[in-house]
Protein backbone atom coordinates (compact mmCIF):
# COMPACT_ATOMS: atom_id res chain seq x y z
CA UNK A 1 0.00 0.00 0.00
CA UNK A 2 2.98 2.66 1.07
CA UNK A 3 4.56 1.89 -2.45
CA UNK A 4 1.42 2.83 -4.17
CA UNK A 5 0.99 5.94 -2.21
CA UNK A 6 4.80 6.87 -2.78
CA UNK A 7 4.59 6.23 -6.24
CA UNK A 8 2.19 8.28 -6.99
CA UNK A 9 4.38 11.23 -5.50
CA UNK A 10 8.11 10.50 -5.91
CA UNK A 11 8.47 6.86 -7.26
CA UNK A 12 9.42 8.46 -10.55
CA UNK A 13 12.11 10.53 -9.16
CA UNK A 14 13.76 8.05 -7.24
CA UNK A 15 13.86 5.49 -9.78
CA UNK A 16 15.50 8.34 -12.16
CA UNK A 17 18.58 8.31 -9.65
CA UNK A 18 21.24 6.86 -10.59
CA UNK A 19 21.85 4.96 -7.27
CA UNK A 20 20.32 2.25 -5.33
CA UNK A 21 17.81 4.10 -3.34
CA UNK A 22 15.76 2.58 -0.14
CA UNK A 23 13.31 3.79 2.29
CA UNK A 24 12.72 2.15 5.86
CA UNK A 25 10.48 2.82 8.58
CA UNK A 26 11.74 3.28 11.98
CA UNK A 27 12.06 -0.09 12.96
CA UNK A 28 13.75 -1.23 9.68
CA UNK A 29 11.10 -2.30 7.89
CA UNK A 30 11.74 -1.48 3.84
CA UNK A 31 8.68 0.51 2.09
CA UNK A 32 10.31 1.51 -1.03
CA UNK A 33 13.01 0.24 -2.98
CA UNK A 34 13.81 2.01 -6.73
CA UNK A 35 14.85 -0.03 -9.62
CA UNK A 36 18.58 0.21 -9.12
CA UNK A 37 18.19 -1.27 -5.86
CA UNK A 38 16.59 -4.13 -7.14
CA UNK A 39 19.17 -4.90 -10.00
CA UNK A 40 22.27 -4.20 -7.87
CA UNK A 41 20.89 -6.76 -4.92
CA UNK A 42 18.84 -9.23 -7.32
CA UNK A 43 15.50 -8.79 -5.63
CA UNK A 44 12.77 -8.23 -8.40
CA UNK A 45 9.08 -7.71 -8.47
CA UNK A 46 8.99 -5.81 -4.80
CA UNK A 47 10.66 -8.77 -2.98
CA UNK A 48 11.90 -6.29 -0.71
CA UNK A 49 8.90 -4.49 0.79
CA UNK A 50 8.49 -5.55 4.20
CA UNK A 51 11.86 -7.27 4.90
CA UNK A 52 14.75 -5.79 7.37
CA UNK A 53 17.41 -3.62 5.82
CA UNK A 54 19.84 -5.41 7.74
CA UNK A 55 18.94 -8.37 5.48
CA UNK A 56 20.84 -6.32 2.68
CA UNK A 57 24.69 -6.56 4.74
CA UNK A 58 26.41 -8.92 5.68
CA UNK A 59 26.03 -10.52 9.49
CA UNK A 60 29.72 -8.18 10.61
CA UNK A 61 28.36 -5.24 9.76
CA UNK A 62 24.32 -5.72 11.05
CA UNK A 63 25.41 -5.12 15.45
CA UNK A 64 25.75 -1.28 14.37
CA UNK A 65 23.64 -0.49 11.66
CA UNK A 66 20.41 -0.98 13.93
CA UNK A 67 21.47 1.90 16.33
CA UNK A 68 22.45 4.21 13.84
CA UNK A 69 18.77 3.78 12.21
CA UNK A 70 17.00 4.47 15.20
CA UNK A 71 19.07 7.28 16.77
CA UNK A 72 18.71 8.94 12.99
CA UNK A 73 14.79 8.35 13.51
CA UNK A 74 14.26 9.54 16.97
CA UNK A 75 16.97 12.35 17.21
CA UNK A 76 16.56 15.43 14.91
CA UNK A 77 19.57 17.28 15.87
CA UNK A 78 21.32 14.19 13.59
CA UNK A 79 19.09 15.29 10.43
CA UNK A 80 20.53 14.69 7.81
CA UNK A 81 23.87 12.78 8.09
CA UNK A 82 25.23 13.93 5.56
CA UNK A 83 28.62 11.40 4.88
CA UNK A 84 28.87 8.73 3.35
CA UNK A 85 29.98 5.20 4.79
CA UNK A 86 31.89 2.27 2.96
CA UNK A 87 31.10 -0.68 3.69
CA UNK A 88 29.83 -4.47 2.05
CA UNK A 89 26.53 -5.21 0.88
CA UNK A 90 25.20 -8.49 0.58
CA UNK A 91 23.75 -9.96 -3.20
CA UNK A 92 20.97 -12.22 -2.96
CA UNK A 93 22.87 -14.93 -4.20
CA UNK A 94 25.40 -14.75 -1.15
CA UNK A 95 27.92 -12.86 -2.44
CA UNK A 96 29.41 -9.38 -1.23
CA UNK A 97 30.52 -6.04 -2.80
CA UNK A 98 31.93 -2.81 -1.68
CA UNK A 99 29.36 -0.22 -1.49
CA UNK A 100 29.37 3.51 -0.13
CA UNK A 101 25.66 4.58 1.72
CA UNK A 102 24.47 7.70 2.77
CA UNK A 103 22.17 7.51 5.96
CA UNK A 104 19.68 10.34 6.13
CA UNK A 105 16.25 10.45 7.74
CA UNK A 106 12.99 12.27 6.75
CA UNK A 107 10.22 13.92 8.75
CA UNK A 108 8.77 11.87 11.32
CA UNK A 109 5.49 11.63 11.37
CA UNK A 110 2.72 10.90 13.71
CA UNK A 111 0.47 7.69 13.70
CA UNK A 112 -2.98 8.82 11.76
CA UNK A 113 -5.35 6.45 10.93
CA UNK A 114 -7.00 6.24 7.53
CA UNK A 115 -6.25 6.27 3.89
CA UNK A 116 -5.80 9.82 3.93
CA UNK A 117 -3.13 10.50 6.72
CA UNK A 118 -1.55 7.09 5.10
CA UNK A 119 -1.39 9.29 2.39
CA UNK A 120 0.07 12.36 4.00
CA UNK A 121 2.71 10.25 5.49
CA UNK A 122 3.77 8.51 2.11
CA UNK A 123 4.18 12.27 0.90
CA UNK A 124 6.51 13.41 3.66
CA UNK A 125 8.83 10.44 4.11
CA UNK A 126 9.08 10.62 0.08
CA UNK A 127 9.78 14.85 0.52
CA UNK A 128 12.36 13.95 3.50
CA UNK A 129 13.69 11.64 0.84
CA UNK A 130 14.53 13.54 -2.22
CA UNK A 131 15.62 16.66 0.60
CA UNK A 132 18.45 14.35 1.62
CA UNK A 133 19.80 12.46 -1.00
CA UNK A 134 23.19 13.31 -2.11
CA UNK A 135 22.15 13.34 -6.33
CA UNK A 136 20.41 16.56 -7.15
CA UNK A 137 16.61 16.35 -8.45
CA UNK A 138 14.69 17.99 -10.42
CA UNK A 139 11.28 17.81 -12.24
CA UNK A 140 9.46 19.72 -14.55
CA UNK A 141 5.19 19.64 -15.80
CA UNK A 142 3.75 18.43 -18.72
CA UNK A 143 5.15 21.77 -20.61
CA UNK A 144 8.56 21.29 -19.17
CA UNK A 145 8.50 24.19 -17.02
CA UNK A 146 10.36 23.33 -13.07
CA UNK A 147 8.22 22.18 -10.69
CA UNK A 148 10.54 20.94 -8.09
CA UNK A 149 14.03 21.39 -6.94
CA UNK A 150 15.71 19.00 -3.78
CA UNK A 151 18.51 21.57 -1.83
CA UNK A 152 21.58 19.81 -4.14
CA UNK A 153 19.90 20.82 -7.18
CA UNK A 154 19.57 24.18 -5.36
CA UNK A 155 23.37 24.34 -4.67
CA UNK A 156 24.63 23.18 -7.79
CA UNK A 157 22.19 24.83 -10.22
CA UNK A 158 22.54 28.37 -8.36
CA UNK A 159 18.79 28.73 -8.47
CA UNK A 160 16.20 28.79 -5.49
CA UNK A 161 13.20 26.47 -5.45
CA UNK A 162 10.99 29.91 -5.41
CA UNK A 163 12.96 31.32 -8.12
CA UNK A 164 13.27 28.15 -10.11
CA UNK A 165 9.65 27.33 -10.34
CA UNK A 166 7.49 27.77 -13.18
CA UNK A 167 10.69 28.49 -15.51
CA UNK A 168 11.76 26.24 -18.30
CA UNK A 169 13.93 23.51 -17.38
CA UNK A 170 16.61 24.80 -20.26
CA UNK A 171 16.95 28.07 -18.60
CA UNK A 172 17.23 26.47 -15.13
CA UNK A 173 19.49 23.25 -15.96
CA UNK A 174 21.91 24.00 -19.36
CA UNK A 175 24.21 21.31 -19.85
CA UNK A 176 26.87 20.51 -22.50
CA UNK A 177 26.81 17.10 -23.64
CA UNK A 178 30.29 15.51 -24.00
CA UNK A 179 29.34 13.84 -26.75
CA UNK A 180 27.29 15.52 -28.64
CA UNK A 181 29.28 18.96 -27.88
CA UNK A 182 25.68 20.96 -27.95
CA UNK A 183 23.50 22.04 -25.46
CA UNK A 184 20.76 18.93 -23.99
CA UNK A 185 16.84 19.54 -24.63
CA UNK A 186 16.14 17.77 -21.76
CA UNK A 187 12.39 17.50 -21.90
CA UNK A 188 12.73 16.29 -25.68
CA UNK A 189 15.58 14.20 -24.70
CA UNK A 190 14.00 12.46 -21.54
CA UNK A 191 10.77 11.92 -24.30
CA UNK A 192 12.11 9.91 -26.52
CA UNK A 193 11.36 6.61 -24.81
CA UNK A 194 8.46 6.92 -23.10
CA UNK A 195 8.49 5.25 -19.15
CA UNK A 196 12.08 4.45 -19.57
CA UNK A 197 14.86 6.43 -17.85
CA UNK A 198 18.08 7.40 -20.40
CA UNK A 199 20.62 5.98 -19.46
CA UNK A 200 23.32 7.71 -18.11
CA UNK A 201 25.43 10.27 -19.52
CA UNK A 202 28.00 13.32 -18.45
CA UNK A 203 28.63 16.80 -19.32
CA UNK A 204 29.12 20.21 -18.22
CA UNK A 205 26.58 22.25 -16.51
CA UNK A 206 26.57 26.00 -16.11
CA UNK A 207 25.36 27.22 -13.16
CA UNK A 208 23.54 30.70 -12.59
CA UNK A 209 26.30 32.52 -12.20
CA UNK A 210 28.31 31.34 -15.06
CA UNK A 211 30.95 28.39 -13.36
CA UNK A 212 31.06 25.40 -14.75
CA UNK A 213 31.73 21.85 -13.69
CA UNK A 214 31.32 18.26 -15.16
CA UNK A 215 28.03 16.17 -14.22
CA UNK A 216 26.84 12.90 -14.97
CA UNK A 217 23.11 12.99 -15.56
CA UNK A 218 19.92 11.03 -16.46
CA UNK A 219 16.33 12.04 -17.74
CA UNK A 220 13.28 9.92 -17.57
CA UNK A 221 9.10 10.90 -18.22
CA UNK A 222 6.57 10.72 -15.65
CA UNK A 223 3.28 9.26 -16.17
CA UNK A 224 0.56 9.20 -14.02
CA UNK A 225 -1.83 6.11 -13.82
CA UNK A 226 -4.02 6.00 -17.27
CA UNK A 227 0.01 6.74 -19.16
CA UNK A 228 -0.02 10.33 -19.43
CA UNK A 229 2.97 12.21 -19.54
CA UNK A 230 3.02 14.42 -16.10
CA UNK A 231 6.43 15.93 -16.09
CA UNK A 232 10.05 14.63 -16.37
CA UNK A 233 12.49 14.25 -13.85
CA UNK A 234 16.32 15.19 -14.19
CA UNK A 235 18.96 13.83 -11.67
CA UNK A 236 22.66 14.92 -11.68
CA UNK A 237 25.76 15.21 -9.90
CA UNK A 238 28.92 16.57 -9.91
CA UNK A 239 32.02 14.41 -10.61
CA UNK A 240 34.36 17.55 -11.39
CA UNK A 241 36.41 15.79 -8.24
CA UNK A 242 35.96 12.54 -9.86
CA UNK A 243 37.13 13.41 -13.12
CA UNK A 244 40.13 15.69 -11.99
CA UNK A 245 41.42 12.22 -10.00
CA UNK A 246 40.38 10.40 -12.99
CA UNK A 247 42.77 12.32 -15.49
CA UNK A 248 45.48 12.45 -13.16
CA UNK A 249 45.75 8.78 -13.11
CA UNK A 250 45.33 8.34 -17.01
CA UNK A 251 48.05 10.97 -16.84
CA UNK A 252 50.54 9.30 -14.72
CA UNK A 253 49.79 6.03 -16.53
CA UNK A 254 51.15 7.55 -19.61
CA UNK A 255 53.94 9.97 -18.61
CA UNK A 256 57.26 9.43 -16.97
CA UNK A 257 56.92 10.64 -13.64
CA UNK A 258 60.51 12.75 -13.43
CA UNK A 259 60.18 14.59 -17.12
CA UNK A 260 56.55 14.39 -17.77
CA UNK A 261 57.49 12.83 -21.39
CA UNK A 262 55.65 10.14 -22.98
CA UNK A 263 56.55 7.12 -21.24
CA UNK A 264 57.02 3.29 -23.03
CA UNK A 265 53.12 2.85 -22.80
CA UNK A 266 52.43 6.27 -24.80
CA UNK A 267 55.38 6.19 -26.77
CA UNK A 268 54.00 2.22 -28.44
CA UNK A 269 50.42 3.54 -28.81
CA UNK A 270 51.72 6.77 -30.75
CA UNK A 271 54.28 4.55 -32.76
CA UNK A 272 50.92 2.57 -33.50
CA UNK A 273 49.50 5.18 -34.84
CA UNK A 274 52.27 6.73 -37.05
CA UNK A 275 52.90 3.50 -38.74
CA UNK A 276 49.13 3.37 -39.65
CA UNK A 277 49.15 6.67 -40.92
CA UNK A 278 52.32 6.35 -42.96
CA UNK A 279 50.85 3.20 -44.34
CA UNK A 280 48.03 4.89 -45.36
CA UNK A 281 49.97 8.28 -46.96
CA UNK A 282 52.65 6.09 -48.44
CA UNK A 283 55.47 8.05 -46.09
CA UNK A 284 58.46 7.15 -44.04
CA UNK A 285 58.74 7.28 -40.37
CA UNK A 286 61.94 7.32 -38.01
CA UNK A 287 62.52 6.40 -34.39
CA UNK A 288 65.55 7.66 -32.85
CA UNK A 289 66.76 5.28 -29.65
CA UNK A 290 69.31 7.95 -27.63
CA UNK A 291 71.71 6.65 -25.14
CA UNK A 292 73.52 8.95 -22.75
CA UNK A 293 77.39 8.41 -23.01
CA UNK A 294 78.83 8.23 -19.12
CA UNK A 295 75.59 9.52 -17.64
CA UNK A 296 75.97 6.50 -14.42
CA UNK A 297 79.22 8.45 -13.85
CA UNK A 298 77.49 11.63 -12.93
CA UNK A 299 74.76 9.64 -11.38
CA UNK A 300 77.11 8.20 -8.96
CA UNK A 301 79.92 10.74 -8.27
CA UNK A 302 77.32 13.76 -8.02
CA UNK A 303 74.27 11.96 -6.85
CA UNK A 304 71.21 10.64 -7.71
CA UNK A 305 68.67 14.56 -7.33
CA UNK A 306 72.06 16.33 -9.84
CA UNK A 307 71.62 13.25 -11.97
CA UNK A 308 67.31 13.42 -11.64
CA UNK A 309 67.97 17.32 -13.38
CA UNK A 310 70.25 16.47 -15.78
CA UNK A 311 67.81 14.24 -17.53
CA UNK A 312 65.51 17.18 -17.00
CA UNK A 313 67.51 19.54 -18.78
CA UNK A 314 67.78 16.74 -21.50
CA UNK A 315 64.16 15.70 -22.23
CA UNK A 316 63.76 19.80 -22.14
CA UNK A 317 66.60 19.88 -25.01
CA UNK A 318 65.34 16.99 -26.92
CA UNK A 319 61.84 18.72 -27.41
CA UNK A 320 63.45 21.96 -28.77
CA UNK A 321 65.49 19.27 -31.31
CA UNK A 322 61.83 17.98 -32.74
CA UNK A 323 58.97 19.14 -34.73
CA UNK A 324 55.79 19.87 -32.77
CA UNK A 325 54.02 16.86 -34.18
CA UNK A 326 57.08 14.59 -33.08
CA UNK A 327 57.26 12.68 -29.97
CA UNK A 328 60.21 12.53 -26.94
CA UNK A 329 59.59 9.61 -24.92
CA UNK A 330 61.76 8.86 -22.26
CA UNK A 331 62.31 4.95 -22.60
CA UNK A 332 63.64 4.30 -18.86
CA UNK A 333 67.01 5.13 -16.92
CA UNK A 334 68.84 7.15 -19.21
CA UNK A 335 67.42 6.32 -22.45
CA UNK A 336 65.00 8.27 -24.35
CA UNK A 337 63.07 7.53 -27.95
CA UNK A 338 62.16 10.15 -30.72
CA UNK A 339 59.64 9.16 -33.08
CA UNK A 340 59.69 10.98 -36.07
CA UNK A 341 55.83 10.74 -37.07
CA UNK A 342 56.62 12.01 -41.05
CA UNK A 343 59.89 11.97 -43.15
CA UNK A 344 60.17 12.86 -46.96
CA UNK A 345 63.68 10.48 -46.87
CA UNK A 346 66.19 8.44 -44.83
CA UNK A 347 68.32 11.31 -44.61
CA UNK A 348 65.88 13.47 -42.68
CA UNK A 349 66.51 11.17 -39.94
CA UNK A 350 69.97 11.79 -39.51
CA UNK A 351 69.54 15.36 -40.11
CA UNK A 352 67.84 14.75 -36.73
CA UNK A 353 70.52 13.30 -35.27
CA UNK A 354 73.08 15.66 -36.00
CA UNK A 355 71.38 18.11 -34.65
CA UNK A 356 70.71 16.25 -31.10
CA UNK A 357 74.38 15.80 -31.40
CA UNK A 358 75.08 18.95 -32.19
CA UNK A 359 72.49 20.53 -29.39
CA UNK A 360 74.05 18.05 -26.88
CA UNK A 361 77.29 19.72 -27.00
CA UNK A 362 76.08 22.78 -24.81
CA UNK A 363 77.19 22.57 -21.25
CA UNK A 364 74.21 22.00 -18.39
CA UNK A 365 74.26 24.14 -15.53
CA UNK A 366 73.16 21.98 -12.62
CA UNK A 367 73.03 23.23 -9.08
CA UNK A 368 76.48 24.66 -8.78
CA UNK A 369 77.91 22.01 -11.56
CA UNK A 370 78.76 22.70 -15.27
CA UNK A 371 78.03 19.23 -16.96
CA UNK A 372 78.27 17.93 -20.52
CA UNK A 373 76.74 15.04 -21.56
CA UNK A 374 76.90 13.19 -25.03
CA UNK A 375 74.96 10.62 -26.47
CA UNK A 376 74.60 7.47 -28.80
CA UNK A 377 71.82 7.38 -31.31
CA UNK A 378 70.24 4.18 -33.38
CA UNK A 379 67.94 4.78 -35.70
CA UNK A 380 65.18 2.64 -37.17
CA UNK A 381 63.20 3.52 -40.38
CA UNK A 382 59.90 2.38 -41.81
CA UNK A 383 59.35 0.70 -44.28
CA UNK A 384 62.64 -0.53 -44.23
CA UNK A 385 63.90 -1.82 -40.86
CA UNK A 386 60.40 -3.16 -39.34
CA UNK A 387 56.75 -2.93 -40.04
CA UNK A 388 55.75 -3.14 -36.43
CA UNK A 389 56.78 -0.96 -33.02
CA UNK A 390 58.56 -3.97 -31.64
CA UNK A 391 60.61 -4.60 -34.41
CA UNK A 392 61.65 -0.71 -35.13
CA UNK A 393 62.37 -0.15 -31.37
CA UNK A 394 64.34 -3.24 -31.09
CA UNK A 395 66.29 -2.49 -33.99
CA UNK A 396 67.04 1.08 -33.09
CA UNK A 397 68.16 -0.26 -29.81
CA UNK A 398 71.02 -2.36 -31.29
CA UNK A 399 72.03 0.29 -33.59
CA UNK A 400 72.43 2.42 -30.65
CA UNK A 401 74.76 0.09 -29.39
CA UNK A 402 76.34 -0.30 -32.50
CA UNK A 403 77.33 3.34 -32.35
CA UNK A 404 78.25 3.11 -28.92
CA UNK A 405 81.07 1.01 -29.55
CA UNK A 406 83.75 3.21 -30.85
CA UNK A 407 83.26 5.93 -27.79
CA UNK A 408 79.43 7.30 -28.40
CA UNK A 409 78.76 10.83 -29.37
CA UNK A 410 77.54 8.95 -32.46
CA UNK A 411 74.54 7.69 -34.97
CA UNK A 412 74.06 4.61 -36.59
CA UNK A 413 71.47 3.42 -39.10
CA UNK A 414 70.02 0.26 -38.79
CA UNK A 415 69.78 -1.99 -41.90
CA UNK A 416 67.78 -5.15 -42.78
CA UNK A 417 70.55 -7.15 -44.02
CA UNK A 418 72.38 -6.50 -40.41
CA UNK A 419 74.67 -4.52 -41.65
CA UNK A 420 75.18 -0.39 -40.93
CA UNK A 421 75.75 2.72 -43.07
Amino acid sequence: MEKTLIRGYAHELLDAAPDAMIIADACGKIIYANQHTEVLFGYFGGELIGKQIEMLLPERFRIAHPDLRVSYAHNPRLRPMGENVELYALHRNGSEFRVEIRLSSGPVVAERPGQADELFEARERAQGTLNSIGDAVISTDPAGNVSYLNPVAEKLTGWSRADATGRPLQEILTIINDRESEHMLTLQSALVEIGAASASASGILTRRDGTEFAVEHSAAPMQDDGGSIIGVVMVFRDVSAARAITQKLAYAAHHDALTGLPNRLLLEFRLTQALALARRHNRAIAVLFLDLDGFKLINDSLGHPVGDCLLLSVARLLQRCVRSGDTVSRFGGDEFVVLLSEISRPADAVVFAQKILDALRMPHTIHEHSLLVTASIGIGLFPYDGNDPQTLLRNADDAMFDAKRPGGNSYQLWSRSGKYQ
